[in-house]
């Protein structure tokens, strides 16, 4: 009898938070977004957002102003055309709070339907484009967020011309027009391709992984062939370092041709990456496999470790960081890393381009007065244009993140390296739906190297330090040597924004740059969309080219620690 009566009781308790569950799975959102394209000529696409079970007096309707990973602000809604929303087949009015939000007063109104129309002529890594071949978008695009329910699962169903392929990063369901992802996030953080493509199917540990090359036909079979074996490679190192693949499907979307903006070259994305390759040398596998490398690392780093300003993103406005060091800096540094584990490049090529990396951060004047932390932060200023003076913080992070796998080394006898601080802050940040902030990252390396390493991050992240290279490389019984050249100096007959896509007729992948000092080129830009050829006297200036050897004879301990670094 006195356990029935603590039964009822416990009984008593409960309900109450069962009926607040059951309420709180009533009040969840059904959200249903169909994309139309008939009419390719048009270049728009035509959107309806569907939102049932409302329960609230109000609702925000907001469109992305950017795209996470490239740091521009877009201003996607000023592509929309014809925006609705109707409730019952009823015009509902509505109000704009901000520049990309409207504001609908939903008292008494269960569902509503918003429609509009989106141009899409632009094809970027950030941008939308209709073609009469194929189609191309990333969701925050596209797709509203009804503000206050990112967690929600949605629907997207598409409808395109007949004999048009469908790819994307979205879940499927057993409707091959039918996608599914479990929150926002997801939503509009995977591109979709629309129309006619190459598409090769390859598997990595039982997961179907997707190469997409645009236009049909532009990537032979053989480098398909060849370079989806690196893609496999890659992958698989990669899940060793992690401990598994997160994700239940991956594609690569691979553009053969130059992008229409300044968004051009590769962008990550949760379980997918697209790039553009120039149909030239750089078209070839062993040159495309490094950027590749670089993005697929990103799965973990940066769209899953992510700094605490951007956990969650705000899609409406910049969000800076001092940390993209970190999130793009040891991703190149790891991309090279997977390339060596990988057995797709060799051991004299992974220090050379340790040396590299530090060689080109000591020949800034710029790093002289801009510190890593500072350039992450102010990246919105001029992401994808130059700016007047700046370093890059993917070649310093890089840089810090090799001194920093050796000095780890060194402190714990070659027992913890940075694989280990990478695996914390997945595990204690990720893992616990949170970002990370740079005392969390002095944490976890001091804690495992059982010293503070405050004082590396004040003069070296924090501050424009030089390294103590000879010291850290030391530590694997290299030395840095240096050797003075005279480097090309690019300026008259530039334009901000330009890009250079050829020398002398030449594709700029081919040039050895190191032999144009103070000499009269030709050079061929990507101008306004177009190319234009302008005619150029190159200035010279000194560089310092730095050089790892080994020393002499390095000790055991000395070995010890390089063969840990240069471990497969």
């Amino acid at each position: 009898m006195r356990k029935l009566r603590w039964a009822y009781l416990f009984i008593l308790i409960l309900v109450p938070f069962l009926t607040i569950e059951v309420e709180a799975q009533r009040s969840a959102l059904q959200i249903i977004y169909a994309v139309k394209l008939t009419d390719p000529a048009s270049q728009q696409f035509h959107i309806t957002t569907d939102i049932k079970n409302i329960s609230q007096p109000q609702l925000n309707l907001s469109l992305p102003t950017w795209t996470p990973g490239w740091y521009t602000v877009e201003n996607y809604a000023k592509n929309l055309l014809r925006f609705r929303i109707t409730a019952n087949g009823k015009v509902v009015s509505h109000t704009m709070s901000r520049k990309q939000t409207w504001t609908v007063d939903t008292r008494g109104i269960k569902e509503i339907r918003i429609d509009y129309d989106y141009r899409a002529t632009v094809l970027a890594l950030n941008q939308a484009k209709i073609t009469k071949d194929f189609a191309f978008f990333t969701g925050t695009q596209l797709f509203l967020q009804p503000e206050g329910h990112r967690d929600e699962p949605s629907t997207v169903q598409f409808s395109i011309p007949s004999g048009w392929k469908i790819v994307t990063a979205l879940k499927e369901t057993n409707d091959p027009t039918v996608f599914t992802a479990p929150n926002y996030e997801v939503l509009v953080d995977s591109p979709v391709e629309l129309g006619n493509f190459d598409l090769t199917r390859f598997e990595v540990e039982g997961k179907p992984h997707y190469f997409v090359a645009n236009p049909a036909g532009s990537f032979s079979k053989d480098n398909t062939e060849k370079f989806v074996g690196m893609l496999a490679k890659v992958a698989a190192t990669d899940s060793a370092t992690w401990g598994g693949l997160p994700y239940e499907k991956y594609v690569y979307f691979y553009f053969f041709s130059p992008a229409e903006s300044n968004a051009n070259g590769a962008l990550e994305h949760m379980n997918s990456h697209v790039s553009f390759v120039q149909r030239s040398i750089a078209a070839q596998p062993e040159q495309m496999i490094g950027t590749a490398s670089h993005e697929f690392f990103h799965l973990w780093n940066v769209k899953r470790i992510r700094p605490a300003e951007m956990w969650p993103y705000d899609y409406s406005r910049e969000n800076e960081t001092p940390l993209l060091w970190v999130s793009e800096g040891f991703t190149t540094y790891y991309g090279g890393v997977a390339l060596y584990r990988a057995g797709l490049m060799t051991s004299d090529a992974f220090v050379r381009r340790a040396a590299d990396a530090a060689s080109s951060m000591e020949n800034s004047e710029a790093r002289q007065y801009i510190s890593p932390a500072a350039s992450s932060v102010s990246t919105w200023i001029g992401y994808d244009t130059p700016t007047a003076f700046g370093i890059s913080y993917y070649t310093q992070g890089q840089n810090l993140a090799a001194l920093l796998d050796l000095s780890i080394r060194q402190d714990t006898n070659g027992s913890s390296s940075l694989d280990d601080v990478m695996r914390a802050l997945y595990e204690e940040h990720y893992k616990r739906n949170r970002g990370f902030t740079a005392e969390d990252m002095i944490r976890i390396i001091s804690r495992l190297a059982k010293k503070d390493y405050h004082d590396f991050f004040r003069k070296y992240v924090f501050w424009t330090d030089v390294p103590e290279y000879d010291r850290i490389f030391g530590f694997a019984g290299y030395k840095l040597e240096t050797k003075i050249e005279q480097a090309p100096v690019f300026g008259a007959g530039l334009e901000r924004g330009d890009v250079i896509v050829k020398i002398d007729g030449r594709a700029v992948e081919t040039v050895p740059f190191n032999t144009l000092a103070g000499k009269a080129i030709n050079a061929t830009v990507r101008r306004d969309g177009r190319e234009v050829d302008v005619p150029i006297i190159l200035g010279t200036r000194e560089v310092q080219r730095y050089q790892l050897t080994s020393v002499a004879q390095p000790s055991a301990q000395q070995l010890k620690i390089r063969e840990g670094w240069l471990k497969r």
